[in-house]
């Protein structure tokens, strides 16, 4: 079905050049959001789900294999009676002048890239009712049945790494191809391994190592060869554990920012050639009992921002562009401990050890919504949902627990399930520009999972006759359909006429009769001959005891 613009704010149109393996790139974009209308659903409250959106005849979507392409972001509403506000439409207008749109199949599209389109394109959509997802499991193919024990996903680039032990394997594999691409023995892996991470600029791995001594200190090596380039500094108490740790890729540089159990925060500056250690807080920094996570901020020309969950407070961290320590700030602080945190678009969505989640303004601390969430999220220690920057979202947060999937919404708050999972302890990563979810089997197989539109392409033309009577005013009891087995892909319906004519009009083609008796409507199969098949009751005997 075609689409009708609704709603468009003005389009921002946005110049922006970065390095990029040296070479400078200059690009434009002018981002569009959108609301699209559809259709007006005939049935009430009904489950419509959109499989597949194109934009001037080009798939931009489809839920049914698991494509999205790259940086488009939407929201859909199918009209149901209890359809929530557009977060999108409530930030542009404010939420005083935004209806919910209730009653309308409904798409709206967050910054749609249209440069190279000439003007905003024409949107169509395929619609189908009572789609039911499904979990898409596959297997990636490997080079050896040795367990990767650690990933790293580079979502860009469509590959990951992963690490095996023992052997001290680096390994990469092709996120769209489902195989190991190449397995390179390390010279010097440790004797633990911990907080591993790709930087795309620099082409280098950086991981934490433990001695036998129990010192940790950082590893700098290259993912195609088995030397290591360079070590930093010991970091850390004597059998120390590593929290979390998050790495900011700078235009010729890299920051690598950690903390350990003992709360001591650190930060390296990486190159092409060196690690270096710019900033080591001490144990106990702050005065806190307990760090959670760590996420990256907003990153400026001299400085960038890395937040922190420390016990109760939200705090930002802010860093020169070389890695020295420049400012704290404690943002908000909750009645509940703190979990999880991701940064989206100046603000952060933060998860608490008491099943909420909550979105704080990243500038006044001013909490825009608090809900709860049917999962909770562990401390790091037993976590199995990847680290912030390993995760590209975009809409929502991915989690996974007794066998059921959760999407809990970043705007909103607001959490939706997909049952049938496979639980197992094994550590999951999200990318919301594809729906493509990055975990392992119970043997440590990697494995990428999609949720797929896999049902609905079809639906039983009785069922179709059925609700449309329905929403004729007919109670269920007064429909009839007989000896009605054909399935039907879609039906376009003439919303100014009646339910009778339609129905008419659709029983027609396929050789069923309509008509009313004893105050019921039925629709009849009738045979090829045109003879109308016996309704009868034969009895043990052999006597017909009623006929019609």
């Amino acid at each position: 079905m075609p689409a009708a613009y609704i709603w468009v704010p003005p389009i921002l149109t946005i110049t922006s050049s970065h390095i990029e393996y040296w070479d400078t790139v200059t690009k434009t974009t002018a981002k569009m959001s959108a609301r699209l209308r559809f259709a007006r659903p005939l049935v009430p409250d009904s489950t419509w789900t959109m499989r597949k959106l194109y934009a001037n005849g080009k798939l931009i979507y489809d839920g049914s294999v698991g494509y999205r392409q790259k940086g488009l972001k939407f929201n859909v509403y199918d009209g149901r009676s209890t359809q929530p506000r557009d977060p999108t439409m409530v930030r542009e207008e404010g939420e005083e002048n935004v209806s919910a749109h209730r009653g309308y199949l409904d798409i709206v599209v967050v910054d749609f890239d249209i440069i190279g389109l000439g003007a905003p394109p024409v949107f169509e959509a395929e619609w189908i009712q009572d789609g039911a997802t499904t979990h898409d499991y596959d297997n990636f193919t490997t080079l050896s049945s040795g367990a990767v024990n650690h990933i790293v996903p580079v979502w860009e680039d469509l590959l990951f790494f992963g690490y095996t032990e023992p052997g001290s394997s680096v390994r990469q594999f092709s996120l769209g191809a489902l195989r190991e691409y190449f397995s390179i023995p390390q010279d010097e892996f440790s004797f633990l391994f911990h907080g591993w991470r790709y930087s795309r600029n620099l082409n280098l791995l950086i991981y934490m190592g433990q001695s036998g001594s129990g010192f940790w200190k950082p590893y700098l090596t290259s993912p195609t060869s088995s030397g290591i380039i360079a070590t930093g500094a010991n970091v850390g108490s004597v059998a120390a554990v590593i929290g979390t740790v998050c790495l900011i890729d700078g235009p010729s540089n890299a920051l690598y920012v950690g903390f350990t159990d003992d709360q001591q925060l650190f930060v390296y500056l990486a190159d092409a050639s060196s690690l270096l250690q710019t900033f080591d807080s001490g144990v106990a920094w702050g005065g806190y009992t307990k760090f959670e996570c760590l996420t990256p901020g907003e990153v400026r020309g001299s400085e960038f921002d890395v937040w922190l969950c420390a016990d109760s407070d939200l705090v930002k961290l802010t860093f020169t562009s070389q890695g020295a320590f420049k400012s704290t700030t404690v943002v908000a602080t909750f009645t509940d401990d703190l979990r999880y945190a991701v940064y989206d678009d100046g603000d952060l969505v933060v998860w608490t050890d008491a099943a909420t989640v909550k979105r704080v303004n990243g500038t006044t601390g001013a909490i825009e919504f608090t809900k709860s969430v049917p999962y909770q999220i562990e401390t790091y220690s037993s976590r199995e949902l990847g680290d912030p920057d390993l995760q590209r979202l975009t809409n929502e947060l991915y989690f996974v627990a007794s066998s059921t999937s959760y999407f809990t919404n970043l705007q909103t708050g607001e959490t939706r399930s997909i049952s049938g999972a496979t639980s197992n302890p094994q550590t999951f990563y999200y990318d919301g520009q594809t729906d493509t979810i990055l975990t392992k089997t119970g043997l440590s197989v990697p494995q990428r999972l999609r949720i797929i539109s896999a049902d609905g392409t079809q639906r039983q033309l009785s069922d179709f006759l059925e609700a449309l009577m329905e929403a004729g005013g007919f109670e269920s009891s007064e429909i009839d359909t007989i000896n009605i087995d054909d399935v039907i892909d879609g039906a376009v319906i003439d919303v100014t006429a009646g339910v009778r004519d339609i129905a008419r009009s659709v029983c027609e083609p396929y050789s069923i009769a309509v008509f009313e008796r004893a105050g019921k409507i039925i629709f009849k199969r009738a045979f090829t001959d045109g003879a109308f098949a016996i309704d009868a009751t034969i009895s043990a005997a052999g006597d017909v005891a009623e006929s019609g």
